[in-house]
């Protein structure tokens, strides 16, 4: 028994709190036992302690997970996805079995609101009615056609929003990665989107995704709060749900929170985030790490971090990988092992030189030298810096509105250090650089950071 217990307290325990509380909304027990533990499900996700009754009935613990299951199944726009996919397969390669065409006619049959891969579903019913059409089956095909005929408004209507998302897509990321263009024009195309629910899902969610982005462009913060307290709601009623798309969208939070100095809720939505080691883990695993790092949890950060590593071989992304070595290298330096850090960073630096310059080049560089300056190897950055020709890059990747000039505030440390320049002039530089950026926050840190090595700076 205890082991049937634990197993279904790890059950509970992975499951995200919007899945419980689209759970809490859809079931209708009557037996008083099954609601208990539901609410014991519940509560962990609030209190963190989970502890079941040994005297319940062991069948109703298998019961209640085969439910879940079941339940969070019946609404997961992924599996629907595989499903519709499959099905057209079939169709298209004419595999397709009285089964699967009974799975088609259910489709058609019990669609209301239009489904979140409604379109996908639209042309699968136009590949069938090929299907039917060249074998002469006039019943089934009178269904199909009565389908099509009937949603062939809301498919056009679909796909042309589908394109215009496309083309803000464009705008939007331009903007937020290379501060150019402006996204400004699309707010409110995206707000009529996500809130249409006449709508299908897919192209709601992809409003309020770019939404996010075009709201971080202006730093409307809060404006991110109010649509994802409306997602959540939404996602409770069974809406956008799949476990991808949950996790993703716990780690959007997790920027989110960051962004509004919560970092309490920026950790525990991180820590959600990485419940599941799918493609995108290592991504999520970075977004956590950062905040932990500037949290001052810089144990955890590298605990997490280090048990990772046999993961990375799962991303292909260089930008993810790259941004991993950087919080490895920072977590190593912020508990105390500045040469294991400098070690790793040489070895990555030579394993991956040409990717690391494509790649997050200054997070990394930010990262390598501060083991060295944390070992007091002055001389080193100064050379380091010139070889590789960082002051003169830093420049060039100024223009970006989250830039914070740490190489060269580290470049004119160590020549201080060394002699090359005094105080004042260490000073002017700083001051001056200090005025030109946004980010005051991390301007604050990096300041704090020079004390450490220079405390009669700001003196």
């Amino acid at each position: 028994m205890k082991q049937k217990l634990k197993t279904f307290s790890e059950f509970a325990k992975w499951l995200l709190p919007l899945e419980v509380e689209y759970l809490k909304q859809s079931e209708k027990f009557q037996d008083a036992e099954l609601q208990g533990m539901l609410s014991k499900i519940s509560a962990y996700n609030k209190t963190g302690k989970l502890k079941f009754d040994e005297a319940v009935d062991k069948r109703k613990y298998s019961y209640l997970k085969n439910w879940i299951i079941r339940n969070l199944d019946a609404v997961d726009v992924d599996k629907n996805l595989l499903l519709i996919s499959s099905l057209d397969k079939k169709v298209m390669t004419d595999t397709i079995v009285p089964e699967d065409e009974k799975q088609i006619l259910n489709i058609i049959k019990n669609q209301k609101d239009l489904p979140y891969y409604f379109m996908r579903i639209y042309e699968l019913v136009l590949d069938y009615q090929s299907f039917l059409l060249i074998r002469v089956r006039h019943h089934y095909g009178e269904i199909v056609a009565a389908y099509l005929e009937k949603n062939k408004e809301a498919y056009e209507r679909s796909k042309m929003i589908f394109g215009r998302l496309s083309e803000a897509t464009r705008d939007i990321i331009s903007q937020y990665a290379f501060h150019k263009s402006e996204s400004q024009k699309w707010e409110s195309f995206l707000k009529e989107v996500f809130f249409d629910e006449t709508l299908d899902g897919m192209n709601r969610y992809y409003a309020i995704v770019r939404l996010t982005f075009l709201y971080y462009n202006y730093n409307r913060l809060d404006q991110i709060v109010s649509l994802y307290d409306y997602l959540d709601g939404e996602i409770t009623k069974g809406k956008f749900y799949s476990r991808r798309i949950l996790l993703n969208y716990y780690s959007n939070r997790v920027i989110l929170h960051a962004k509004l100095n919560e970092s309490e809720k920026a950790i525990y939505y991180g820590n959600l985030s990485i419940l599941d080691k799918g493609s995108d883990y290592i991504h999520y695993l970075n977004n956590l790490c950062s905040v932990l790092l500037k949290a001052r949890q810089q144990k955890t950060a590298l605990d997490l971090l280090q048990k990772s590593i046999p993961d990375l071989k799962n991303t292909i992304s260089y930008h993810n990988r790259v941004g991993f070595a950087s919080l490895l290298i920072r977590s190593l330096s912020a508990n105390g092992k500045a040469a294991e850090a400098e070690s790793y960073a040489s070895s990555f630096y030579k394993a991956f030189k040409d990717k690391i310059m494509i790649n997050r080049w200054h997070t990394f560089f930010s990262a390598y030298l501060q083991a060295m300056l944390l070992q007091e190897k002055y001389q080193q950055v100064i050379f380091f810096c010139r070889r590789q020709k960082l002051i003169d890059r830093e420049k060039d990747y100024g223009e970006r509105p989250a830039y914070i000039p740490t190489i060269s505030w580290y470049y004119q440390l160590s020549r201080y250090k060394t002699g090359q320049i005094g105080l004042p002039e260490l000073r002017t530089v700083i001051e001056e650089s200090s005025r030109r950026f946004i980010n005051q926050n991390a301007i604050a840190e990096l300041k704090n950071e020079m004390l450490q090595h220079v405390p009669e700076l700001f003196s």
